[in-house]
Formats: C-alpha cells, sequence, structure tokens
C-alpha cells in the first residue's frame, strides 16, 4: 500500500510544487517506506507525489508517480495510485490484444492503459481496493477516484486556484498551502457515529472523495462529483423459494465466490498472512488461504490476560487443524498504556475505533510480513449482528410512531442501553440506523456541545441528504437490508475500514478484505433476506458455505467479536477515563474512549 498526493495550484513552479509535494511525501513516509518519487509539469502547475509500501513487481519499474504514452503516442497520463486491483493479470491479457505492451508487471501501468481505451467507463472495471489520482493529457482533467466501499482513503482541498489531494488529511495540513481551521459540525457527527461521516473530515473544506465516486476537476477550477457505483443497486431479493435445496446451491455458490475472492487477494510478491481471531470469519479465510497456498501459512494472533477476552482456544484449534505457522502475541494493559502516543499520532481523524488493528498489525510487522488478510465486512453483509434479527421490530416501532406516544424523558432516563430509541421518533433510515448504530443519544448529544437537540437534528437530516436517503428505492428494502446497506455507506466506510487503514499504515502494513470483494457482496445483498437471517446460528449462510472445513466449536458458542478488554484497561485509567464531561455510571467504555478522543482531536 502507499502514500498519494497531488496538486494543481495556479502560480505556483517547479521549486514551489516540489516543496509542497515533499511535505506531503515526508508527511506518507510510513505508508509507504520503500520508495518516494514526484512527477512536475511546470507549465501546468501540476505535481504528483507517492510514497510505496511495494506487492507487485518489487523493482524499480514499480515506480510512482507512473506515465504512460496513449496508444497514438500524442499525450503522456500520469497516475499515483494506493491499493491493489486483483483482476489486473486479466485486464492487462485484455490490453495486449488490443495491441498494448507492457513495462512493468504491475497494476499500476494496467490503469493507465485501461483509461487510455475505456476512460471513466474503466473505474468500473477494476476489481480491488484502490484511490488514485489520474491526469488525463489529452483533455487536461485531473480524476481523484475511490473504490466501491471506501476501502482507500482519498482527501481533498479544493478552491478557484488550486487543488490538493492526499491519501491522509495529515498530509494535506502538512502542504503548508492549506489554511487549517475545525469543522464546526464535526463534533456533532463523531458524537453521533464514534467517526466524522463522510465527505466531512475534522478540518473546514477538507473533504473526502465518498466511495463508489470519483472528482473530476479541469484547468479552469471547476470540480464535479461523480457516482460511478451505489450498492443501493444490488439489494434486489431474489424471489426464489427458500427450500433446502435452494439453500445448498447458495451455500455452494457463496463458497465458490468467497474462495476465488481469497485467492486473488493472496496475490502478492511480498510475504503475506491471515489475522486469526479465533471467530468464523478469520476461521473461515485461514482455512480457504490454507487450501490455495501451496507452502505453510502464515497467521497470527492477540491474546489477553484477562480470560474473559481470550480467544486463545479457538485460534489454536484453526492454526493446528490448517497446520500454519502461527505467531501470537500476549496485549496488556501496560501495552496499552505505553503505546497511547503512537496510537493518536496513527489516528488522522477522530474515530472510537483502529486501536485494535493497531496491535494487530504491530503483531504483522513483528512477524515480517508486509499483507495481513482480515474478516472486516463479514458481519455486515452476512448479517452477523444481533441488530440484524431487531431490525424489523425497531422499523415498525419508527413507522407506527410508538414512541412519539410515550413521555418524553422515558428512554432519556432508562440510561445509554435505551436512550438511543428516542432516534425512532423521527420517520427516516438515518434515525433508524442511529437508534441501532449511535454513539449517544440526541439528548446527550446536545448537552455535552452545549447545543440545542434541534441543531443535532438537523445535522442528521443534513447527512440523511448528502447520501440521498430519502429515495423511494431504499424505504421499499427489508428493514435487514436496509441495515446492511447502512452499515456499507456508514460503519464500513467512515469507520472500520478507515481507521484499519490508517492504524495498519502506521506500522506498514497492508489491510486486505476479502469479504468486501465487490462481486461477492453483490450475490450476497441479492439473496432472500431470509437465507442471511434465519438458521440456527448467526451467518448460517457463510458456515453452511464451510460446513466441510469449519469445526462446530467455532460457531457454536456465544459472539464474542474481535474486542480488547478496553473496559477494564479504561476504567483503571484516570488519565483516559477522566474528561470534562461527566457521564452516567456504567456507561459504556466506547463513550469513556469517545470523550477523550474528541478531548484530544476535536
Amino acid at each position: 500500500m502507499c502514500g498519494i498526493s497531488g496538486a494543481i495550484i495556479n502560480g505556483r513552479k517547479g521549486k514551489e510544487l516540489e516543496e509542497i509535494i515533499e511535505r506531503m511525501n515526508l508527511a506518507h513516509s510510513r505508508r509507504g517506506p520503500d520508495d518516494r518519487g514526484f512527477l512536475l509539469n511546470e507549465n501546468l502547475n501540476l505535481v504528483f507525489g507517492h510514497t510505496r509500501l511495494s506487492f507487485q513487481d518489487l523493482s524499480s519499474a514499480g515506480h510512482q508517480p507512473m506515465k504512460c504514452s496513449s496508444r497514438s503516442k500524442n499525450y503522456e497520463n500520469w497516475i499515483t495510485f494506493n491499493g491493489e486491483i486483483y483482476n489486473f493479470l486479466e485486464l492487462r491479457a485484455e490490453l495486449q490484444k488490443k495491441g498494448y505492451q507492457f513495462r512493468t508487471k504491475t497494476d499500476t501501468e494496467v490503469i493507465l492503459c485501461a483509461y487510455d481505451v475505456w476512460g471513466v467507463e474503466s473505474f468500473s472495471k477494476l476489481r480491488g481496493m484502490f484511490a488514485f489520482g489520474l491526469w488525463d493529457d489529452k483533455h487536461k482533467k485531473l480524476y481523484l477516484v475511490k473504490d466501491r466501499y471506501g476501502i482507500k482513503p482519498l482527501y481533498y482541498f479544493s478552491d478557484v486556484e488550486k487543488i490538493v489531494f492526499a491519501s491522509t488529511v495529515k498530509a494535506l495540513k502538512s502542504s503548508g498551502i492549506i489554511e487549517v481551521s475545525k469543522n464546526k459540525t464535526a463534533p456533532i457527527g463523531f458524537l453521533l457515529f464514534g467517526s466524522i461521516p463522510m465527505p466531512q473530515t475534522s478540518v473546514k473544506n477538507i473533504f473526502g472523495v465518498p466511495a463508489g465516486h470519483y472528482l473530476e476537476r479541469d484547468l479552469n477550477g471547476n470540480d464535479k462529483i461523480v457516482k460511478y457505483y451505489d450498492p443501493l443497486d444490488y439489494f434486489c431479493e431474489n424471489k426464489s423459494e427458500n427450500n433446502q435445496n435452494n439453500a445448498l446451491l447458495e451455500s455452494n455458490k457463496v463458497r465458490d465466490l468467497l474462495s476465488e475472492s481469497v485467492r486473488l487477494h493472496m496475490i502478492s510478491d511480498a510475504p503475506l498472512g491471515v489475522f486469526l481471531s479465533g471467530g468464523v470469519d478469520s476461521s473461515a479465510l485461514s482455512i480457504m488461504a490454507s487450501k490455495i497456498r501451496k507452502e505453510s501459512l502464515t497467521t497470527l494472533s492477540i491474546t489477553f490476560d484477562e480470560e474473559a477476552y481470550s480467544e486463545k482456544k479457538y485460534q489454536e484449534i484453526i492454526s493446528k487443524q490448517i497446520k500454519s505457522e502461527h505467531h501470537e502475541y500476549n496485549v496488556r494493559k501496560e501495552d496499552f498504556e505505553n503505546s497511547l502516543g503512537n496510537v493518536w499520532e496513527a489516528m488522522d481523524e477522530p474515530t472510537i475505533d483502529g486501536v485494535n488493528t493497531y496491535f494487530v498489525a504491530e503483531a504483522a510487522k513483528k512477524a515480517g510480513l508486509k499483507a495481513v488478510l482480515s474478516g472486516l465486512g463479514a458481519d455486515e453483509v452476512f448479517f452477523g449482528y444481533n441488530s440484524f434479527k431487531k431490525a424489523k421490530f425497531l422499523r415498525q416501532i419508527q413507522k407506527f410512531n410508538f414512541i412519539t406516544q410515550l413521555p418524553l424523558t422515558l428512554f432519556s432516563n432508562l440510561g445509554d442501553r435505551y436512550s438511543k430509541l428516542n432516534y425512532l421518533k423521527y420517520n427516516d433510515p438515518l434515525n433508524f440506523y442511529l437508534s441501532i448504530r449511535g454513539l449517544f443519544a440526541p439528548k446527550m448529544v446536545a448537552k455535552i456541545l452545549k447545543i440545542s437537540e434541534k441543531e443535532v437534528y438537523d445535522y442528521i437530516a443534513s447527512i440523511s441528504e448528502i447520501y440521498e436517503l430519502s429515495s423511494g428505492a431504499i424505504n421499499k428494502l427489508h428493514p435487514a437490508n436496509l441495515l446492511s446497506y447502512l452499515e456499507l455507506k456508514f460503519y464500513l466506510q467512515n469507520q472500520l475500514l478507515k481507521d484499519s487503514d490508517f492504524m495498519a499504515m502506521y506500522h506498514s502494513i497492508e489491510i486486505r478484505v476479502p469479504f468486501l470483494d465487490h462481486i461477492l457482496v453483490e450475490y450476497l445483498s441479492s439473496l432472500p433476506v431470509a437465507l442471511k437471517l434465519d438458521g440456527k446460528y448467526k451467518k448460517q449462510l457463510l458456515i453452511d458455505a464451510l460446513s466441510l472445513d469449519l469445526p462446530k466449536a467455532i460457531y457454536n458458542r456465544p459472539k464474542m467479536g474481535f474486542t480488547f478488554p478496553f473496559k477494564e484497561w479504561l476504567g483503571d485509567n484516570k488519565s483516559i477515563s477522566g474528561t470534562e464531561n461527566s457521564l452516567n455510571a456504567g456507561t459504556h467504555w466506547s463513550r469513556v474512549w469517545a470523550m477523550k478522543v474528541a478531548e484530544k482531536l476535536l
């Protein structure tokens, strides 16, 4: 994985542009320790930068930014690319038939040639995780392109005189040419979601390119955001009966698609392993990866002294079954406390998540790996959370305005767990989602920030409008599908994926997420809800897909999730749990941690 950056700045010339890009490259040094470079076009006031963590074609031929002549040789396009294109060999073969000759073995060069043939339509042909800046020299346009689910980060600042982009907000701030001031609405978003929802950031006028979108910029300073992909298009239920034969066919299809995804995600010229937490998702990946890899697979696990959080027993079941080269790392309370300074440094944007990934990536680094397969995304697409079974009931409460018929203070007085039900007094998808995923209830957000509840609900309405959540198609979704769609758009894009990226890249480790291969996600989205929701166990469809290999001990137990002992660690550490705003006794650790994050970064 890499750090990308670039700018078009009117009135700035060679040396100035070089200094700007060098400052951003320096901010990305941990993202790309293997190589660093830039390309400059002084006549266009254009500069691209790149720091490289190499996986394909480890030679200097993979150096970026990269340029490539068109077939006509009349112009030369540029790219600075972060990510992995898993179908690049197929695209390469197709392009070779059209007469292209390749200088490198990289997926980067394939993107450039694909754009030369298909233009912006090429973005939809890419299978993988990606964020890139691409300069179209023929039409004198800059494209900033983001993958379908937001696996790779991409931020920008734009006004009439300039556009500056980078993999991180930190790099943009380091450019030295952007006035850095706080986004006043960011604290509302953070306290509602546990992260700041795209396209907003903590900095005024720095925005994220949303998942499944690209930004187009011409030399006159005109910007246009274009949506090229929306997962909503695939949440159309298959009406076939949910009988035993159909379920068997579907589980076999899921197995085939997941196996293909794992195979593609394992393509690497650098050391790669699997994070094995001991749950169903990571166990499934480890089993499939071990069948694909000819030599011994490297797995790594995190353990704790606190027995209630340790999954060592289940990790050992899988590592012994697949005979992996297993690395185990114990994380203690003092490790957490001693690493806090690094955690703050790694945290590009405020979030309540990511600390667990920090330690997983640190463990991967110690194991000599460069990339790790992760089970991220499985719960969201296979309906792994308890909330999926509650979704229909909560949506009915919302639609029948049941909450508005009760005393306004009732749920607020019942504590954190129930206070979020106040969201249901508004009948719209985002308030439904926040009743499940929201961090604080509106009343508490207003109290912490010393604003009115109306301002909180106005903010929610503005985010709903940005995400286009009032469409008829969204409101027609089954509540469980609606929740899955919103998890893709919010929790995954704005929190889990973003946090995993910057925490892992702090250690120069790439996180790969086979469960978010778009072909697999689209197939799962189209299935009848019952196939994903019903069954003896959560994620029954995934369990059935691995029925021949997955030990019963892995799924026949209470779901834990990969959770650190934060409750114990935070409760004992006054420097962390002590905040300016008092919280109720028994408040969940995530809210305690959120207050500390807000105090530190907002």
